[in-house]
């Protein structure tokens, strides 16, 4: 008995081919059963409602989701970005394009000098605390906050903060005195500590004893207090510290625009402004991590808040205590700083898993973990653990907390030793499908984006076809089968009457959150109303499940240009409505046990699941059966690329099933598999088999066998 449950197979030659897969298919869904069906039609919702919107194609188009908005469990929402504006769509009922809510974010508030344009660059997003914090490398980091109450959102700018541990001038001369300090010199003094209150003091003492001279950087002034706890130039002249740079930090800036000289005091110091901004971003151990910054001082920087407890820390990335402070300077596990992996380059993508950020770029992966699993400012690991990197932010999927993502090379996932937890990079397509991954050109796994089915257990990677025109155009989909561990790939026809497209798609839980508006009324019954005779109404937090789980596309409009959402759902078995498909399945090749002798196969016996749900039609206009079953088998002997025999039809009824004039949504048939012997013509040494499905109908094949015979002529 033959399957198909190992799915597509091209990394196998025509001798070493393995049963069970695929040599080539198109458009089937593989059950975690083994069995093969059709995959249903693209079509649209029903009952679907277009945006109030119309999507420009000159910027980019992506989706995010935003969880547990405004700390409410199962309150969601589907982030759109339209280009330069967020759209949300709360995803708690079908159908799902009905859902608009009234507010939205133009992206363009959040602009900055040097940007590539807000509509050129695809945002990521994270929950945080129920807020919902906002990056890319074309804006300034920013956060959305929900009110249920008024059903309205704010947003916050984000200025991360940092302290400044660089040092401005040459610190090979700072282990001796300076007698006429240039400004970086002046600097670089007061952010060791020799600033502030006693700090100046210090300082002024110390130029008064020694002609204006500034002390060196080896030790910090208070190491020179004497016996009433009053700094003492001579007495600090004593102390000796070799050529030891002392520490600095003292002064916080904002890390996008360094302006030592507004938090010096100093004149004179040009302000660092850095040109780019986080293309990432993840919410982790209780703190936000940003990275992706692409200027050549940070593109391996990591910045982390504090631990926060409340959103509007976010910015602070930096230790609370100073640095340089003769009383309290340590380092809190709770602080915020800056990880630096100067190896890193393009960071793209932060993902959390177990106690663990992994750190994605396009030349590798690397693994921050804390010290015993729990992450803190002051005790953390870094390493690489591969050096095949991400090509493309959104063919990054987590299944279940575990990382896949499509790179140069082909399509990867990490493993992790259960005794030590160490991860490590495996190809996933370098011995399935990696000729087939190879054959998609780089524009088209550029465009691709990632969903995964949670109920089903599946990845879904759309892209567009090679040389596609319309590059948001989604037409491709390539799928893996987690339980099965088996790709299959799908191709969405273009309908000749309707202009409609992929987008992408999103996974919809089917369950979710979402408020009702009621009137306040008295206890005889009258409406509550205000002094200036508005209604007093009050929100309901509703907990909701009127959809199934399902795989929701976003969908392009192609008449009105708007955004609408359809489904694989189309029992017509027609994308759009009007475009047919083929499903097919060809099997490798079979030498039925010997490589030399030549065969024949007077019989193969296929194995069908009925498909039909009942009739439609009446006695005076006939009955036909609802969502028909047909497959179509021919055959290839040896290595022909031509079919030796003419398709025949596997499936074959043995009963006439029959119609319940009173219940048509009942098909009563006595077997539950269709089992059909097929006489095929030809010989030779192997044979393969081709299963492909008929205009409008469904199938679901369980597997087949061959009867050979060896054929005594050869």
């Amino acid at each position: 008995m033959n399957t198909f449950i190992k799915g597509l197979i091209t990394e196998a030659g025509e001798l070493t081919f393995p049963q069970d897969a695929s040599i080539d298919e198109s458009n089937c869904l593989l059950d975690r059963d083994g069995t093969r069906r059709r995959r249903l039609a693209v079509e649209l919702e029903t009952s679907n409602v277009n945006s109030t919107f119309t999507l420009n194609n000159t910027f980019v188009f992506t989706t995010g989701k935003w969880k547990n908005a405004a700390g409410v469990a199962g309150l969601e929402f589907l982030v759109v970005q339209d280009g330069t504006t967020l759209r949300f769509y709360n995803t708690s009922s079908e159908p799902y394009s009905g859902n608009q809510e009234s507010f939205s974010v133009n992206l363009n508030s959040f602009n900055f000098a040097g940007s590539v344009g807000p509509g050129l660059a695809k945002v990521q997003m994270d929950t945080v605390n129920g807020s919902l914090v906002v990056t890319s490398e074309a804006i300034e980091p920013f956060y959305i906050e929900y009110d249920a109450d008024a059903n309205t959102i704010s947003t916050t700018q984000i200025s991360p903060r940092v302290r400044d541990f660089e040092w401005l001038g040459d610190t090979t001369t700072y282990t001796s005195d300076k007698s006429s300090p240039n400004t970086n010199r002046k600097y670089d003094t007061a952010n060791s500590g020799w600033s502030g209150t006693k700090g100046s003091a210090a300082l002024a003492t110390y130029l008064a004893a020694n002609d204006d001279k500034y002390p060196p950087l080896t030790h910090p002034w208070y190491s020179g207090k004497d016996a009433d706890g009053d700094f003492d130039a001579a007495e600090w002249d004593k102390v000796f510290t070799g050529s030891t740079l002392t520490g600095n930090g003292s002064f916080i800036l904002d890390f996008f625009s360094k302006n030592r000289s507004s938090a010096s005091g100093i004149a004179g110091i040009t302000t660092e402004n850095e040109n780019s901004r986080f293309k990432a971003v993840a919410s982790f151990s209780g703190r936000i991590f940003y990275a992706g910054l692409t200027g050549s001082k940070s593109t391996g920087k990591i910045l982390f808040s504090k631990y926060l407890d409340n959103i509007t820390e976010s910015d602070r990335c930096y230790q609370q205590n100073d640095p340089t402070s003769e009383e309290i300077s340590d380092l809190l596990d709770s602080d915020g700083g800056v990880i630096s992996i100067p190896e890193a380059s393009n960071i793209l993508k932060l993902h959390v898993f177990g106690s663990s950020i992994f750190v994605f770029a396009e030349n590798g992966v690397w693994q921050i973990v804390g010290v015993d699993g729990v992450f803190k400012a002051t005790e953390y690991s870094i390493s690489q653990v591969s050096q095949i990197g991400l090509n493309n932010a959104q063919s990054f999927v987590s299944v279940e907390g575990v990382p896949m993502w499509w790179s140069k090379h082909g399509i990867h996932t990490l493993s992790f030793d259960q005794v030590s937890g160490r991860a490590q990079e495996q190809n996933l397509s370098i011995g399935t499908i990696q000729t087939f991954f190879e054959a998609i050109d780089g524009n088209a796994r550029q465009q691709c984006s990632a969903v995964y089915d949670e109920t089903n257990k599946r990845v879904h990677w759309f892209y567009p076809n090679n040389n596609e025109s319309v590059v948001s155009k989604k037409n491709k989909v390539l799928t893996l089968d987690i339980t099965l561990q088996a790709f299959y790939p799908w191709t969405v026809t273009d309908s000749a009457t309707n202009p409609d497209y992929i987008l992408g798609a999103e996974y919809f839980p089917g369950f979710g959150s979402d408020f009702t508006t009621n009137d306040v009324i008295t206890l005889t019954g009258d409406d509550v109303i205000t002094s200036g005779g508005d209604d007093v109404v009050v929100s309901t937090l509703t907990e909701l499940s009127q959809a199934d789980a399902n795989i929701v596309l976003m969908v392009y409009d192609g008449a009105t240009g708007n955004l609408t959402m359809g489904l694989f759902s189309g029992t017509d078995f027609l994308d759009w409505g009007d475009a047919n498909y083929s499903s097919y399945a060809e099997a490798g090749y079979d030498f039925m046990g010997d490589l030399i002798l030549k065969k024949n196969a007077p019989y193969v016996q296929v194995y069908l699941r009925p498909t039909e749900t009942g009739f439609s039609g009446s006695d005076a206009l006939g009955y036909t059966p609802v969502r028909e079953s047909s497959l179509l088998v021919s055959s290839y002997w040896d290595f022909r690329t031509n079919t030796s025999s003419s398709p025949q039809q596997a499936y074959r009824l043995k009963y006439t099933p029959v119609v319940n004039e009173s219940s048509l949504g009942t098909w009563d048939y006595p077997e539950k598999v269709v089992t059909t012997r097929l006489k095929m013509r030809g010989h030779g040494r192997s044979m393969r088999l081709r299963f492909e499905s008929e205009q409008g109908k469904d199938f679901v094949l369980l597997g087949f066998g061959i009867l050979n015979a060896v054929n005594t002529r050869f």
